[in-house]
């Protein structure tokens, strides 16, 4: 069965295994030079056209380096913690207590310089936002501008979240909704990043047209626009709110946001799909999700990511929910790896409903192929008993990825890849802010103190993504191994 929307809900996504139709085959650096042939198809369905392959300038990547078995583990299973949380949904009334066979249950992967480097990846994004921006009217507002602007319109929040607090208890944006009271009832609940960044576009965008009025207005008078009375300057800005249409907004917004995934696509690591496809297919049970703290989402990279993954959780998208917070709290702004647990148990919890809703797939299969529920394949294939599951988060930050997943009970794996490859979280190890960061100074002196402390729950260490089943497999066979 093939999808044929590009747009495909979280349950549709989970019920389909990617087939070859589905995805070009992985990219690799050409022997000749640093020239790569992407295949972009117009249709899930359709057969590559020749017309719509275009060819990308990279960097040609080193090689795998030799593998050698064992060298990449870290930590033992007698050291690390035993999984807090299973990947699978627990079944009642289990007895005994035979020895138990680990398997893989749940892979989550981080995106941003995981699998793909995010440098490259903003940079794309915020030409597109520039051009959108361009074609609409509105000259020389640039991306920094929205973050900037962004900025300010949090600050403005957290003090107005501040006056709302009736007693005291709930401020700096980690209030439970029983201590924050919303006095505007227009107001939303929550404000998100995607939401934040839209009203900065918007303000930006009536800063624009404000000056462009009292300049006109000015020369219409023959006056400088500081002699502009008040009367006229508010009547003008009134004028600018009512003049921007939140369609324009929405527009631009998308172009920024489609950019990023299509440029996600465009640089993906070349042996990120090949590894997914690999571990797929050794851990034939397995269900694949994605945890981030960025904007991305691998069910819109529908040409590369979507049909190998079976939900993603955000940061940006989810916390408001699961936190029920006043404001959106920025990941730069946690102090703790275990205030980053609740993205790790939503993933662990969307896992458990993968699982269990691949299981009453299989079920009703086996049923409408004719086989009773006493059926001996059947039986097996659905009895639990006897096996562990095992749940690996990958990821390149120390302090994000193996902090915050570790405390929850994950196996890390940490991503270190060559130079070559473009990762920057370890600017952030040397004191140095990557291009693409708003991080303050404080911010980044938390960072580097979290993943210093997150050191010594890396599981295992892999330095080309090629080595990730390896990894994984020797973690599931050393816990077999010192039981």
């Amino acid at each position: 069965m093939r999808v044929h929307s590009a747009t495909v809900s979280l349950a549709a996504a989970s019920l389909f295994r990617p087939s070859s139709a589905f995805a070009p085959p992985p990219s690799r650096p050409s022997p000749g030079g640093g020239w790569i042939v992407v295949a972009i198809a117009s249709s899930v369905d359709g057969d590559v056209d020749d017309a719509v392959r275009r060819r990308i300038r990279r960097p040609v990547l080193p090689p795998p380096p030799p593998q050698r078995r064992g060298a990449i583990l870290l930590r033992s299973s007698a050291s690390s913690s035993s999984a807090e949380i299973s990947p699978r949904p627990s079944k009642e009334g289990r007895k005994g207590s035979k020895k138990k066979k680990k398997k893989l249950g749940l892979v989550t992967f981080d995106l941003d310089d995981t699998l793909y480097p995010i440098a490259p990846v903003l940079d794309e994004a915020n030409a597109a936002f520039s051009a959108a921006m361009s074609n609409f009217g509105y000259i020389d507002i640039r991306p920094d501008d929205i973050v900037e602007t962004g900025k300010g319109i949090r600050a403005t929040l957290a003090a107005s979240d501040d006056d709302d607090d009736v007693d005291g208890g709930g401020g700096g944006g980690g209030a439970s909704s029983s201590s924050v009271v919303v006095l505007d009832p227009l107001r939303p609940r929550t404000v998100n990043h995607k939401e934040i960044r839209m009203a900065a576009i918007r303000k930006e965008m009536e800063g624009f047209i404000l000056k462009t009025k009292l300049r006109q207005t000015a020369a219409d008078w023959a006056t400088e626009v500081d002699s502009i009375t008040s009367p006229v300057r508010k009547s003008a800005e009134k004028w600018a709110r009512t003049t921007v249409h939140s369609s324009v907004v929405q527009a631009v917004y998308n172009a920024w946001e489609m950019e990023r995934h299509h440029a996600a696509e465009r640089h993906l690591f070349p042996e990120a799909i090949s590894t997914i496809k690999q571990i797929q297919s050794e851990h034939p049970d397995v269900v694949v999700g994605a945890v981030t703290d960025g904007s991305a989402n691998p069910m819109l990279m529908v040409f590369s990511l979507m049909p190998l993954f079976d939900f993603t959780v955000s940061w940006e998208d989810d916390i408001g929910n699961v936190k029920k917070l006043a404001q959106f709290r920025e990941l730069s702004a946690v102090d703790e790896s275990d205030e980053l647990g609740w993205i790790y148990r939503l993933a662990v919890e969307k896992g458990r409903e993968m699982s269990a809703l691949a299981d009453e797939i299989k079920r009703r299969g086996g049923a409408a192929a004719g086989e009773g529920p006493d059926d001996d394949a059947a039986a097996a294939a659905n009895d639990d008993d006897g096996i562990e599951w095992v749940w690996v988060h990958v990821g390149d930050d120390l302090a994000y990825d193996v902090g915050g997943a570790a405390t929850t009970g994950a196996k890390t794996v940490l991503v270190e890849l060559a130079p070559e490859y473009g990762q920057t979280a370890r600017l952030r190890m040397e004191g140095k802010r990557p291009a693409w960061s708003t991080e303050t100074d404080e911010q980044m002196a938390k960072h580097r103190k979290m993943s210093l402390n997150a050191l010594d729950k890396v599981d295992a260490r892999i330095t080309h993504l090629s080595q990730l089943p390896e990894a994984i497999n020797e973690l599931l066979k050393g816990g077999d191994d010192d039981e």
